[in-house]
């Protein structure tokens, strides 16, 4: 967002010819006077001027300017609202983030039709997949961060990463001092407390900055479900009730303390991240399961040592490193004999384990380590070279089941990625230009012959290596108008969840193979500002082909579990747009749409030792869309400020969004009868808030209110998620 600093001087400025104005909000300014420059001035002479008034781009706006499919989301704008960062960037072009159920429920972040672990989620760059199950978006407050980067496809170096389908930059606040409380109560008994805060001490450099928060649901909201008489295993009707065993409490704590600015260091800074969870489990796969007794329990404790020091050894030279080492400890129980339904009775069941019977302790070691160097050629060129090796050992300890081999056994993966990247940069246009090396090795056992004699458990060891590369680049047509294009050839090794599950509903695939994809984004941005108005308008086309897809599916059993495979060729066509209009500080409005066709391409399968023997065979689902994906989505957002409301510095703000998906299939659409297809029904959700912020936003207090028209909404198949819901959050705030 471009922005008019003005500087008005209480007495003359004296100023000379050449006059070069810098802020540290961009990197370039241009200057202008409120007084008329004489033609004196320009052979050297002195002039008086009474204001000077900087043009400048912020952050956020130079970074949506990159070559990169980026869109930057300034969260400031959220610090007296109630959203986390997941319902933030459900609001961004070609996102989609869907949910189980309340806090705490599973979700899947989706872009451009990738999901899951095919997009990367970074915290200041460092990955946030080994940070603990309970530090991830769902559990963050917006006001823990200054912006959030969503790359769409194609990746900076620096974010070393294999991530298949874009990547999620949460920028923390930089502040030197400050300190931000808050805290939101709201429906189904929700508690949420959040404080951020930093520290520094001029004249040492000695810093401290922290970052913390805990979350509390009972999430005993109410569902439309199925009633069935235990007494005859049959449904019997299906009503309204309140779910009973769904409660979820969170904490995290971000802490880091060192040095900044010295001559050894730009900064130094140990940290240490502490977080945990504890949720019940209500459902399985769908809520045709219903438990009363299960629950998910982990903590996870990571020290961590960040360094940067810039000029190293000559000029224009960066050197940074990051390091972590994370133990987690999850503990999965379901060893109650009894079966629920929805009413909350329950009979004696035969067997132990409502669902899967398991009382298991998966324990992960987890090694990470960061090292990147950028070197700045001249004012035109940089290179940059990044390494990142994380280093998994799982162990899972089965205690109601102790005697397969695998238990105990450590389960190993070991990844390392390796880019290095250039840059071209001239005034109106610039490119990027990168190679990566993946490296990915594994080691675990599998069950061979099951059910025959032969039954035996083997162990497996496994070793890919693959050569992405790519390039982005960007021309500024017009000073407010700018094209992008950027293609990837990307690959994606299999995280450690999705090989060996998550030892309860998510079951294991120890045969799933890396994804690789070629990514394509072409596009246009607009950034017009005339006056007091604004109009930005964005458009991309996008293209994926994909080989061995890792798609999650739904098997639709008693006890439904989820798990991943590989599909063998996807071709991925999509559009997107956006647009929004913006009058001072005063009023917005704007929305954005998706529309991404994501086609099944291979056209013949292998099979091998299967019930149809061995040979090649038409894949029935070639040229159908892929199941559990929406592919036609939009949203809306407008506002208003009312300025110096009561007192001078208070603001009163109104803001109304809306959110659209349509319908979609949770099989193949071609498959089966269409009066027998499950799908995911048509979403149409309404929110608003209102929020008043007073003493030049020290305080605020915020209403939020959530599916105001209490419409039954799903994100998954018959995983139904919260009515009408309001929360209200109280904020303090300082600033020095």
């Amino acid at each position: 967002m471009n922005h008019l600093l003005r500087i008005t001087l209480p007495c003359v400025a004296w100023m000379y010819v050449g006059l070069n104005v810098s802020a540290s909000i961009s990197t370039t300014a241009t200057t202008t006077a409120s007084h008329s420059v004489q033609l004196d001035t320009l052979y050297g002479k002195e002039q008086k001027l009474s204001e000077v008034q900087v043009t400048g781009k912020t952050k956020a706006r130079l970074l949506q300017e990159q070559a990169y499919a980026i869109s930057v989301v300034n969260l400031q704008r959220y610090y007296t609202q109630n959203p986390t960062l997941q319902k933030v960037l459900n609001t961004v072009t070609g996102v989609r983030v869907r949910e189980d159920g309340g806090l705490g429920s599973q979700y899947t972040f989706s872009m451009n039709g990738f999901s899951g672990n095919q997009v990367k989620f970074f915290l200041d760059g460092i990955p946030m997949d080994r940070f603990g199950t309970s530090f991830n978006l769902s559990n963050i407050s917006s006001n823990m961060a200054e912006r959030v980067e969503v790359y769409k496809g194609v990746l900076p170096v620096y974010l070393g990463s294999d991530a298949l389908g874009g990547a999620v930059n949460v920028v923390t606040r930089q502040k030197a001092n400050y300190l931000d409380a808050t805290y939101s109560v709201g429906s189904f008994n929700t508690h949420r407390v959040g404080l951020n805060g930093a520290y520094t001490h001029a004249p040492t450099g000695f810093t401290v900055h922290a970052n913390t928060f805990f979350n509390y649901s009972k999430n005993n909201y109410q569902v439309f479900a199925p009633i069935v008489d235990l007494s005859t295993n049959k449904v019997v009707e299906n009503r309204w009730v309140k779910r009973f065993h769904d409660s979820y409490n969170s904490y995290g704590l971000r802490l880091e303390t060192g040095w900044v600015g010295k001559s050894w260091a730009d900064y130094l800074l140990l940290g240490l991240i502490v977080s945990a969870n504890d949720k019940d489990i209500q459902t399985g796969a769908t809520m045709d399961a219903v438990y009363g007794g299960a629950e998910v329990k982990s903590h996870s404790i990571i020290p961590s040592l960040r360094w940067k020091k810039n000029n190293v050894f000559v000029d224009g030279l960066s050197l940074s490193f990051y390091g972590a080492y994370n133990i987690q400890n999850i503990h999965n129980i379901d060893t109650l004999s009894r079966q629920y339904n929805w009413l909350g009775q329950y009979v004696p069941a035969t067997s132990a384990g409502e669902g899967y019977l398991t009382d298991a302790k998966i324990k992960q070691k987890e090694w990470l380590a960061n090292a990147n160097a950028n070197y700045i050629i001249d004012q035109h060129q940089s290179l940059t070279l990044n390494h990142v090796l994380t280093s998994i050992q799982r162990k899972a300890d089965e205690r109601r089941n102790p005697n397969p081999l695998t238990n105990n056994v450590p389960q190993y993966i070991t990844k390392n990625v390796t880019g290095l990247g250039y840059l071209l940069r001239y005034d109106k246009w610039n490119i990027n230009v990168f190679g990566k090396m993946y490296f990915l090795n594994t080691s675990t056992y599998q069950l061979f012959d099951a059910f025959k004699t032969t039954e035996r458990w083997e162990k497996m060891k496994a070793h890919k290596e693959h050569l992405g590369y790519g390039a982005a680049a960007t021309y500024f047509i017009l000073p407010s108008l700018q094209a992008k294009v950027s293609f990837e050839q990307a690959y994606r090794m299999p995280e450690a969840i999705e090989i060996f599950g998550d030892g309860f509903i998510q079951k294991s695939n120890l045969n799933l193979l890396p994804e690789n994809s070629k990514n394509l984004n072409i596009g246009l941005a607009l950034n017009q500002r005339w006056d007091s108005h604004r109009i930005l308008a964005e458009a991309n086309f996008v293209y994926r082909y994909t080989k061995d897809f890792i798609f999650k599916g739904v098997t639709l059993s008693a006890d439904p579990t989820t798990g991943y495979e590989n599909l063998g060729k996807v071709i991925t066509k999509g559009i997107e747009g956006s647009i929004r209009y913006e009058y001072k500080n005063i009023f917005f409005i704007g929305g954005n749409m998706t529309f991404q066709d994501i086609k099944d391409r291979m056209k013949t399968q292998t099979n091998s030792n299967s019930y149809i023997g061995t040979g090649i065979t038409d894949n029935i689902t070639y040229g159908q869309r892929l199941p559990n994906i929406p592919y036609f989505f939009m949203n809306g957002e407008t506002g208003v400020n009312f300025h110096d409301l009561g007192s001078k510095g208070n603001t009163l703000s109104l803001v109304y969004f809306n959110d659209y998906v349509y319908r979609y299939y949770l099989s193949f659409p071609g498959l089966g009868a269409k009066a027998s297809k499950k799908i995911i029904p048509e979403q149409f959700a309404h929110n608003a808030s209102i929020s008043y912020s007073m003493g030049q936003g020290r305080y605020s207090i915020a209403l939020e209110a959530i599916n105001i028209t209490d419409k039954i909404l799903f994100d998954n198949y018959r995983l139904q998620k919260p009515g009408r819901a309001f929360h209200l959050k109280f904020r303090y705030f300082i600033n020095r």
